[in-house]
């Protein structure tokens, strides 16, 4: 099959774009023609604030240039250049529910016109695929053709050794951001607790920056993935304090360097991980995730048995093996 994967970036330790990279790769090595269709491959640099639009509209132009069996987007700013390229179906990736995550961010009304818009370029899909079983439910709700397709991890690519640089280390991974919830790391570490160590980008930055800089933290900035990873697998606790989450990726990257894990109640992890079995599982709220990962740090024989049983069912249920089969499938349903 030739199939088109498209996202507006491809690099970074963002989960989106590893998931495609990851998806490529494979795709690639099982005989198909996969092509990617990202910021970095068109050699775009675009302003952060215009990014996804910028991308979406040059995208789009770009895909018309070829002819496709399947184009695969990832997110709603791939859905434009998803339908207009010439391909005998067309499939759409939601790594959530996109408009709760504008709302979010920009509040009320940008979040109501992004669920207009959603709502109109998902019903050009052929199929809408989705990584958590909520946001499935949501767009069946729709009257959408939906599929449960989740996140995976190829254990492969984790590295065989840790890199510490704080005692204790509590390591998050990700985008600086509100819907991440990394003001309420800057909070907890205004609180008292200790070991935070935080590498990424985005709007919340300045914030991690002071913190930093008063001693509360360390900040590591944006890091290559390898070296994130390092970072990761050399923690006592991985801590993931979203108020809106997918299927993160470092999620299923510290259960698989069985690393223990605080994150909070939302959307997508909830599905992954069982509070009191895999992880501990908190509101997002400050003080409760300082608690948590000071409990984690105190009882560690608690620590090493949750991250066993995460480390089993990370292996179980979020392997690549089982995801590339799922897309496969799915693809040849539609031609």
């Amino acid at each position: 099959m030739r199939i088109l994967l498209l996202t507006p970036r491809i690099s970074g330790v963002g989960g989106i774009a590893q998931h495609v990279r990851q998806l490529a790769r494979r795709l690639r090595r099982s005989g198909h023609d996969a092509r990617i269709l990202s910021s970095e491959t068109m050699r775009l640099q675009l302003r952060k604030g215009a990014a996804n639009a910028g991308y979406a509209a040059l995208a789009a132009l770009k895909a018309l240039s070829g002819s496709f069996d399947i184009v695969h987007g990832h997110n709603l700013p791939a859905a434009i250049p998803a339908g207009i390229a010439k391909a005998k179906a067309r499939v759409m990736t939601m790594h959530g529910v996109y408009w709760r995550q504008i709302r979010l961010l920009y509040g009320r009304l940008l979040g109501g016109a992004a669920r207009l818009a959603e709502r109109e370029l998902l019903s050009g899909m052929d199929a809408v695929t989705t990584v958590t079983l909520e946001a499935m439910k949501y767009y069946r709700s729709l009257d959408l053709r939906v599929k449960y397709i989740p996140n995976a991890i190829d254990l492969s690519e984790l590295p065989r050794n840790g890199e510490r640089i704080s005692s204790p280390q509590i390591t998050y991974l990700g985008r600086l951001s509100r819907e991440k919830g990394v003001d309420l790391l800057v909070e907890a570490a205004l609180r008292g607790l200790k070991g935070l160590v935080v590498a990424g980008e985005g709007p919340l930055r300045p914030s991690v920056e002071r913190a930093a800089r008063k001693g509360l933290l360390k900040f590591l900035g944006a890091l290559p993935r390898w070296k994130a990873l390092r970072i990761l697998a050399g923690s006592d606790v991985a801590i993931l304090p979203s108020r809106e989450e997918g299927v993160s990726t470092v999620l299923l990257e510290a259960m698989a360097l069985r690393i223990p894990v605080v994150a909070t109640r939302v959307s997508g992890t909830i599905e992954v991980v069982r509070n009191g079995r895999d992880a501990v599982l908190v509101d997002p709220r400050a003080e409760e995730l300082a608690e948590a990962a000071e409990r984690l740090l105190e009882d560690r024989d608690y620590a090493e048995m949750l991250a066993e049983n995460a480390y089993e069912r990370v292996l179980s249920a979020f392997n690549w093996d089982i995801v590339q089969e799922a897309y496969l499938k799915l693809y040849e349903s539609l031609l």
